[in-house]
């Protein structure tokens, strides 16, 4: 996998107020990128870049925006205590406001309903209310996300709590974190069922959470204050934060490969909807669309092809029976070779071979033959029966498979 940059902008001083990138937001068709930069809200044709508007309608700076998923409106919230919802052709229609600076906003995507957090409460407005429920909360909210089905919110609290509620706002379940949560959001799968929340927490850690408030796994020691996170085509998480890159993890919290490097912290990744693109801004007033190039790593033997997946399965199909069987290395794959009934799988820190399984069973399995514990580079990998060989330029290295 490698990253292309696409286009760049660095948006200069406005109004007195350093352009700092807080937050990006794509129309759900990704022909639109709005940007929150300083105390404008900057609306981009995503596919080349052209500034199409810049939006004056705040009085500080702008800390987040959020497309509705009908892709008819977005809204941006910000210092200045407000909240502004604007078409998607750039006019403001409606502005209300809370208490405090306005941190996070998120659309409910069936009912259109539009959740605000601030440090003193959280409020959902609906289109056919004049009004906006608001409710109290004990710490500042950092973040908030919708579930696909619309009903559930998740909330991010400075506090550590993550607190999961009804579409009432009425609060289901919590769990307790060490320290602020600072990004999170669901993975929205294809039927809209709730899927996993994916939350970087400012411990240096990537967790996951059922709709319960039950972990999914182990934390995930990332090394650095997460401070964004965007789910790609639901089967990746992109993390970006204080080490100024933009990381690749599987949707199980595996990290596979760094997207990109930055000259600043980034404040907000974001996926393109329907493309292999995603959006990057950083403290520094930057923002860059990166086109993510995934390549193919496969091998074949005979009738038996065996293929990369989702960065870090194997799947191993037989061509004339159509059978596959679905290895999980719950690593990043580098390199696959086939020969015969065994596959060869390069990891990030290991050569693993696996056979074909001689028992007979309902479902064909592969097992665990051959290991080798080492950190190796290669262009090529072969494998033959007794022997892995590793193709580097001009050199080849042997290494024999103990069968």
């Amino acid at each position: 996998m490698r990253a292309v940059v696409a286009w760049t902008d660095h948006v200069p001083e406005h109004d007195g107020i350093k352009s700092i990138c807080h937050a990006l937001a794509f129309r759900p068709d990704g022909t639109q990128l709005i940007a929150a930069v300083g105390s404008r809200v900057l609306m981009y044709d995503a596919a080349d870049g052209d500034l199409l508007h810049s939006l004056k309608g705040h009085k500080d700076a702008v800390y987040c925006v959020v497309y509705s998923r009908d892709g008819k409106r977005f809204a941006s919230g910000g210092a200045d205590r407000t909240i502004i919802i604007w078409t998607h052709k750039a006019e403001g229609i409606l502005k209300y406001s809370h208490g405090d600076s306005v941190q996070c906003l998120s659309y409910n995507p069936v009912t259109q309903q539009l959740a605000s957090g601030s440090a003193s409460d959280f409020g959902i407005w609906s289109p056919e209310q004049k009004s906006v429920a608001k409710h109290r909360v004990s710490s500042k909210v950092l973040c908030c996300a919708w579930t696909g089905d619309g009903q559930h919110l998740a909330l991010g609290m400075y506090s550590g709590q993550i607190s999961i509620c009804n579409k009432s706002g009425v609060e289901q379940c919590a769990v307790e974190r060490s320290a602020p949560v600072w990004t999170l959001q669901w993975n929205i799968t294809q039927n809209k069922s709730s899927g996993y929340l994916a939350v970087g927490c400012w411990d240096g850690t990537l967790s996951f959470y059922d709709i319960s408030g039950k972990q999914i796994g182990k934390d995930k020691d990332v090394g650095f204050d997460p401070c964004c996170l965007s789910y790609h085509d639901g089967k990746y998480v992109c993390v970006g934060g204080s080490d100024r890159k933009v990381l690749l993890y599987s949707k199980e919290g595996v990290e596979l490969t760094t997207i990109c490097e930055t000259a600043d912290w980034v404040w907000s990744v974001c996926s393109r909807p329907k493309h292999d693109f995603i959006a990057v801004g950083c403290n520094d007033g930057s923002i860059s669309m990166l086109q993510i190039l995934f390549s193919t790593v496969h091998g074949l033997y005979q009738e038996r092809y065996a293929f990369r997946d989702a960065m870090t399965d194997v799947v191993i199909q037989h061509l004339i029976s159509d059978e596959k069987i679905r290895i999980k290395c719950w690593d990043y794959i580098k390199k696959i070779a086939v020969y015969q009934e065994r596959v060869a799988v390069q990891l990030s820190n290991r050569i693993i071979v696996y056979e074909l399984s001689k028992e007979k069973s309902p479902k064909s399995q592969y097992w665990l033959c051959a290991k080798i514990n080492q950190v190796l580079e290669c262009n090529l990998l072969v494998l033959t029966s007794n022997h892995i060989t590793l193709c580097q330029t001009s050199m080849r290295k042997l290494y024999t498979c103990n069968m």
